[in-house]
């Protein structure tokens, strides 16, 4: 029996509301990620999942590249080791 792990991040991201539909759009392309909600200030809130951290600091790196993004905050973190 082989254990695997599951991360679950949550993130509040920054960004310039002007360009929220197109870092919205951007972000959910990338694996594991999702964005539930941008406010009207600009404060996006997202989750990832991924099978280990260092995926999880990849996708925080690639967000963190997205053009009108300001800043990535990690909120929560949590992992669970899984039967396989």
């Amino acid at each position: 029996m082989k254990l695997e792990e599951l991360h679950v991040s949550s993130l509040l991201v920054h960004v310039n509301i002007k360009k929220a539909d197109a870092i919205q759009a951007s972000i959910n392309l990338l694996n594991g990620a999702e964005v539930i909600t941008i406010s009207p200030e600009g404060k996006a809130i997202v989750v990832l999942e991924a099978p280990n951290q260092g995926v999880i600091m990849d996708v925080i790196d690639s967000i963190n590249e997205i053009d009108g993004v300001i800043n990535t905050g990690l909120v929560y973190h949590e992992f669970e080791k899984q039967q396989a």
